[in-house]
């Protein structure tokens, strides 16, 4: 700046006005550059720092769906032996298989289905930050953008599927709770060992099995732990994070 102040000083002197003019405008170009230059530096090191940040996110939320998908393919797994538990149990509307079947298979049979019910429970908690903070947009994928903007629908429709099925199931427990006897099912199954006189003793569980009614609940339970396995619900959802995973893959 010291140069430039002496030139233009000594182009006055010299009374050069048309030199000085030109300088003038030349060093004011000069500085106009030197600002573009500065300012595109600037867009390239926050460019640079918002990449990296991205790529923070994706690792975190590869990490993420990976432990989600992990969790939805056992959740399918136990839904399908669900319900093929209670396949096994609507056979026994037939009077030949269910007396052929002893008491203990039978309880057995019984605790399979209402031992266990339908649930998936991601983790969500990488995205949720994302999402709240409104850093979504980093992410330069815009069909990855919109793949984790829709998941949290997708599980929330599940969680209404997932609802259904556990009212068909509380029905179905209903019955046998005021028709059957529960103690008789887990002492057979040797899961609790109960050493008492029990009033529902008198109950035997084979009558369940008369009634259309307790047939009707097993299978509209039976239905919907059927179709959660489908691509509307669990096996959907196993899609989406399967999609998620290989488009952050791409970008990383």
């Amino acid at each position: 700046m010291k140069i430039f102040r002496k030139i233009r000083q000594d182009l006055l002197a010299q009374r050069k006005t048309r030199k000085y003019l030109k300088y003038a405008i030349g060093e004011i170009i000069l500085v106009i550059i030197g600002i573009l230059i500065a300012l595109q530096i600037n867009n390239l090191n926050n460019y640079n720092s918002q990449r990296d940040l991205e790529r923070e996110y994706l690792l975190s939320l590869r990490s993420e769906f990976q432990t989600n998908f992990e969790k939805i393919e056992k959740s399918i797994e136990n839904n399908t032996r669900n319900f093929r538990a209670v396949e096994e149990l609507l056979q026994l509307f037939d009077p030949e298989i269910l007396a052929a079947t002893g008491d203990q298979e039978l309880s057995e049979k019984m605790y399979n289905v209402f031992g266990y019910g339908i649930a998936y429970q991601p983790a969500t908690g990488v995205l949720d930050d994302i999402i709240a903070s409104g850093k979504l947009n980093l992410i330069l994928n815009n069909q990855l953008r919109q793949h984790l903007a829709a998941f949290k629908s997708s599980l929330a429709f599940f969680d209404i599927q997932k609802n259904f099925a556990f009212s068909d199931m509380q029905k179905t427990l209903d019955f046998l709770q005021k028709n059957g006897s529960i103690k008789q099912v887990i002492t057979d199954t040797g899961k609790v060992s109960l050493n008492y006189q029990s009033i529902s003793a008198t109950k035997d569980n084979r009558t369940l099995f008369e009634s259309s009614e307790f047939e009707n609940y097993l299978l509209g339970y039976y239905l919907t732990i059927r179709a959660a396995n489908t691509d509307f619900f669990l096996g959907g959802v196993r899609k989406e994070i399967d999609t998620i995973l290989k488009e952050i893959d791409q970008e990383l």
